[in-house]
């Protein structure tokens, strides 16, 4: 029964993930040809993405053993249904919303290539994600592939602020 839920899950999530992918399809055609290319692009991989997550799901599902689901049983009927759900720290929430708020309207001023990679290297400390160094490589891959494939390939321009 388990199995069935989560497959359940997976086709919600792909339903979603398939509206949202349909929806920046369609708008892709409102730019031009040659700015289209990478959204489209973009969204064929999303919809692949999707397709092996539910196959994953599927398959996951139907070719679980025996003894995996005696021992998934025993643990449902251990388990206390309260405890099972996490709490929310609304605090971290609204500090990460707020930091996000803060980073888009802070775009224009200050600049993407100076902004984008203080935002992910902040939103990594804050998270607790990973080491300085995987940080520092993170930010700077991240916006010099932003750089190479928005303004060098597709030559669209990005708010520059402090850099004009």
């Amino acid at each position: 029964m388990k199995a069935i839920k989560s497959i359940y899950k997976h086709i919600i999530a792909a339903i979603g993930t398939l509206s949202f992918a349909l929806l920046f399809y369609t708008n892709s055609f409102k730019l031009k040809e040659s700015s289209a290319k990478l959204p489209r692009l973009l969204m064929l991989l999303i919809l692949l993405l999707t397709l092996g997550m539910l196959a994953e799901a599927y398959w996951k599902a139907t070719h679980v053993s025996k003894k995996k689901k005696r021992i998934d049983e025993k643990m449902e009927e251990d388990e206390d249904p309260e405890e099972s759900l996490a709490v929310i720290n609304y605090k971290r929430a609204v500090a990460f919303g707020l930091m996000i708020a803060s980073y888009i309207f802070l775009l224009k001023p200050i600049g993407y290539f100076i902004i984008t990679p203080i935002f992910i290297v902040g939103t990594y400390i804050f998270l607790k994600a990973t080491s300085i160094r995987n940080m520092l490589i993170i930010a700077t891959g991240f916006t010099l592939f932003v750089y190479l494939i928005f303004v060098v390939f597709l030559k669209i321009p990005i708010p520059l602020g402090l850099m004009k």
